[in-house]
Formats: C-alpha cells, structure tokens, sequence
C-alpha cells in the first residue's frame, strides 16, 4: 500500500499539491486496518496526515519520525507515533523522481494488527478449553481434538505469514462451523477488502500517472518558458522552451543557483529575486538579455506557492519571448514614420504650390505689363503677401519638427489665460464672436514654458474662430482637476492638476473626421496649414499633459488641455531650501 501510495503521490508531491495529498491520506486510512497516513514532503514537513488537518506544513519531532525522515529505503517500524495501538507496525516508503536520486518526499503507513490477534487470542482460549476438556473426556479424545483444531490452525497462521510477505491470495482453508472456520472465514474478508482497495488505488495510480504524463508534455511542448525557483534561489523546474529562450545547454538544471545559472540574464535574475520577495507574485514585466545574435526581449509574470504562514515557498515564472513582436513593432513605427512624412511631404507641397504659382504668375508677366497702370502696386501688395504665406509655413514646419528647449517654470495659469485672450479680443471682436471666460483666481501653479503655452493656447482660440465663420460664443473654462481618490489613472497623484477648456458653438467636427485633427496638413476649413493643431498638440503632450476633444454636429466641439504641476516632493524640496 505505501509503494502504491508513494507512486499515486509523485505528481503532487513535485508541485506542493497539499490539497490532492491530504485527500489520498484520508482515502487510504478508510481502510479499517489502516491506523493512519502520513505524507511529507521533500523537506520534511508533513504535507498529508489522515485525520489531522492541524499538523499540515509541521515538522514532527518522535523517534520513529525522526528515524523515518532518515530513510532511504523502505523500512518496516513495530511502533508508532500518536498512537496507544500495541499491536501494530509503520511501514515507510521514500518517493523518488523516476530515474533519479532526488527523493521528492517520504509515505508513512500504519497498519494494527489488533483485530487479528483479537480472533487468535480467541481462538487460543478456544484450544484451552478443548484441552480441559479433554482432560476430562480422555487422553485419547484430547489427542484426536487437539489435531482437529491444530491442524486449519496452521493452515491459517501460514496464510498469515504468506499474507505479511505481500501474497494476498493465498490458500486458506474455511472448513467446518467451528471458531477456527470462523476465524478463517473472517480472514479471508479481510484479504478481499485489502485487495478490493488495491485495485482501487492502482487505478486511481493509473489516473495519476496518465495526468502525470500530460502535465509532463504540456510542459515540454508549451512554446512559453516555465520556471520554478525556491525560496533558497535554486531552480526546481525549467522546461525545454525555457532553455531555449536562455540559451541553456540540454542538461539536468534543477537544484542549480540562480546566481550562476542566469548570469547572462542579469534582469532576469533581479526579476526573480524580486518575485521570492513578494509574497503576492509580481506583475508582467518587460526583461532585456544581450545573446550571441541579438538582443531578446521577454514579458515575465510570476506566481507564489506560500506556506501555512504565507511565506513563499517557490515562484512559477512564465516568459514569453516577444522579441519578433517588438522587430514588427519597430518595422511597424518606421512604416508608419514613412507614411506620416510622405502625408507631410504631401500637404507641404499642396500648400507651398499656390503662393509659389502666384508668385510665378506676376514674375511672367512682370516683363510685359511692368509700365501699365497699377500692376506694379498689385505686384508688390500679392508677392509679399504670398512670400509671407510661404514663410509663416515653413516656420510652423520647424516648430513642429524640431525639438525645443524648453524651460518650464511655475507659470500662474489664470493670469495667462487671461492675458492671452486679451491678446485675441480684436480678432474676436472682427469675427463677431463673443467670449465667455471662467478663470478662478486660485487656480494652482502649472510647470510648462509660458510663451510655448501662449502658442498653443492662440492655435485652440484661432480653431475655434475658423469653426464659427458666421459668428458664435466662445467659452473658456479654467479649473483644477479633484484626483485625491487616486482612480482617474491618467493624472500623477504626487503633482497638482489643472484644465481648460475651450468651448464653441460651431458646427462641430464630423466623428470620421475626430481621429485625424492633430495630424499635420489635416484641416476641414478652405484656409489654413493644418499645422496649428498639429504643434499644439506636441506642445502640451511634451509637457507632461494631454489634450481631450468632444464634438457633435451642428451643436459646437469642446478642446479640453490638462496640464500638470511640479511633483508636491519637488515643492517641498525647494521649499525646505529656500526657507520659509
């Protein structure tokens, strides 16, 4: 029983599967000759004991415990711990991983042998009484008694013997109606049930073994790597895709240091000794390694084993090389580089061609009509114009493309705004629009560079004039963004917030089109670059926010810039230097 069970128990003895453990300890100790079941695992601690849940994840202490963990082999012990049982003996059976030296864990089995010697001590008194008997009745009938008892008696102490060596069938004689009949009869039910409850742990051996072979072939076909490391930094498993993925040579790795093993892969080293570290498993993470060829990216996630007092005991890790993914992504942004300077390339040519053709139309006929009336004063009112046109171009161009310096500063945002808007009252004022602004005093310092601000502040107030031509309402609303819950994950929680919004009454932005405004050259108006948007965009995300946009046809669109604060442990630091 403690081969099979030893067997039946490899599978989760190799991932600390206490739960199947303690299930076939108690399963096993149903049978009525069973005192108990115990099971530990590779280092010693008890990973099963039938009936005793508490004593999971201990260590036990007893001689006969103690001289058992020792074993190497199977042995046979006449006492038992926790038990009062006299009459009874353990039998140990070490767990081994097949082919290998390595014991995986040790099965302890308790068998009384109390029922049986009951029957022979009975049967015993039995002889005694007949003895007297016979005293009585004669030398004679006492003789032929005696040898009418003695001999199934032997008969039934050699199946006895037979059945201690292992042979479950052998051959024991029921005749007759007498208390040694009975008792043989009874002896023959015991070693039916025994072998009713080894068929049914060979089979469930089998189920074991077949799961055994699957998990095995999941593991090695499996194109992730799977790793699994103790809380000493040894590795306990590693499939092939793992070694693979490592560049490790096809040889036996389990029980090798970390330190040693992973010395070419010195993030994924810290990365697992990170995870041994968090009892809770550390998210996916991005791991970089320098091979013979390339450099290999991985995405690593992991997961603990703990033990009774939430300690780790091992870490799972999965690595999945996504190495090729990250070459087609970076194909992926240089197609995507090629076709965004092709569209440039594109709409600077659409918007340099028409200034240049009425340039090319007054040089041609500048010969011809140089003394007619007026044509000099056209001439020098459209070249200019059209030389300007070319030059504000090529000067957005450069504000989109090149990479400013900026110098950000605490800038006080309502003071700003204001002021730029007072800049632009002219220009709303010819456009017949009306300006609605709601700019709080209180509002918190924002870090960006102002004047770099003022551009992208005039390019969102000029999109909205262009979006009204017949004229509308224009509403600027300044506030400061409430995150303290933390659930809004866009905005630091370290650094203060604010936003503003521009609001008109235009109508609105087509949501075919939504997706394209901040790309260069993309306007839906007859006049204009397509540049405005486009730079105020990289303005604002440069600075550590981001611009939300909603519209709706025929009812106006809404710009809304969120732009961050310096980190609350920055102020603080410069407060604390600067003094009060």
């Amino acid at each position: 029983m403690a081969e099979s069970l030893g067997a039946l128990s490899r599978g989760a003895l190799a991932t600390y599967n206490y739960v199947v453990l303690e299930q076939a300890a108690n399963q096993a100790a149903q049978n009525p000759e069973v005192l108990y079941v115990i099971v530990h695992d590779k280092e010693g601690r008890v990973a099963g004991f039938s009936g005793r849940p508490e004593l999971q994840g201990k260590d036990l202490k007893d001689p006969t415990s103690l001289e058992a963990l020792s074993a190497s082999k199977p042995l046979v012990h006449d006492s038992m711990p926790g038990t009062d049982e006299k009459l009874g003996m353990e039998i140990t059976y070490p767990v081994y991983l097949p082919g290998s030296t390595f014991r995986w864990g040790l099965i302890r089995v308790g068998l009384s042998l109390a029922s049986m010697y009951t029957q022979l001590r009975q049967m015993t008194w039995i002889i005694v009484g007949f003895g007297l008997l016979a005293l009585f009745v004669g030398v004679i009938a006492a003789s032929l008694a005696a040898r009418r008892i003695t001999k199934p008696l032997g008969h039934l102490v050699g199946a006895t013997i037979e059945a201690a060596r292992g042979n479950l069938q052998p051959a024991i004689p029921t005749e007759g109606g007498d208390e040694v009949g009975v008792l043989a009869a009874n002896f023959k039910t015991m070693i039916q049930e025994i072998l009713r409850q080894r068929q049914r742990l060979e089979k469930q051996l089998a189920e074991i073994r077949h799961l055994q072979q699957y998990n095995d072939r999941l593991l090695t076909t499996m194109s992730d790597g799977l790793l699994a490391v103790d809380r000493q930094g040894n590795v306990r498993t590693i499939n092939p895709a793992a070694r693979r993925m490592l560049e490790l040579p096809q040889e036996d790795h389990e029980g090798k240091d970390i330190e040693a093993l992973f010395e070419g892969s010195p993030e994924l080293k810290e990365y697992l000794k990170g995870a041994l570290a968090a009892p809770e498993g550390l998210l996916q993470k991005e791991l970089r390694a320098r091979r013979a060829s390339e450099e290999q990216v991985m995405l690593a996630s992991s997961s603990s084993l703990l033990d009774s007092a939430g300690e780790v005991m091992e870490v799972i890790a999965n690595l999945h090389d996504v190495t090729e993914l990250k070459k087609l992504e970076a194909r992926m942004r240089q197609a995507d580089r090629l076709a965004a300077l092709g569209t440039l390339a594109a709409g600077m040519a659409h918007e340099i061609r028409n200034p240049l053709s009425a340039i090319k139309t007054f040089v041609q006929l500048l010969p011809r009509k140089l003394e007619k009336p007026g044509f000099l004063d056209k001439f020098n009112r459209t070249v200019p114009r059209e030389l300007e046109r070319i030059n504000s171009l090529i000067e957005d161009l450069l504000e989109l493309a090149r990479t400013p310096r900026y110098r950000p500063q605490d800038l006080a945002l309502g003071p700003a705004l204001e002021q730029n808007l007072e800049l632009l009252d002219e220009q709303m004022g010819l456009a017949h629009v009306t300006l609605e602004s709601r700019i709080p005093e209180d509002l918190p310092a924002v870090w960006v560079d102002g004047s770099h601000l003022d551009k992208a502040f005039h390019n969102l107030v000029r999109n909205a004039l262009q979006a009204m031509p017949s004229g509308g309402c224009l509403t600027v609303t300044a506030y400061e963004v409430d995150n303290r819950d933390g659930v809004d994950q866009r905005f630091s929680g370290d650094r203060p917030w604010c936003a503003v919004r521009f609001q008109d009454t235009g109508n609105g932005i087509p949501p075919e089109v939504l997706p394209n405004i901040f790309n260069p050259f993309f306007s839906t108006k007859d006049s204009g670059t397509g540049l405005g948007l486009a730079i105020t965009y990289k303005v604002i995300t440069e600075h550590g926010g981001f611009i939300e946009v909603a519209s709706e046809e025929g009812h106006g669109s809404s710009f809304t810039v969120y732009l961050p604060g310096r980190p609350f442990r920055e102020v603080l630091e410069s407060t604390t230097a600067t003094g009060p």
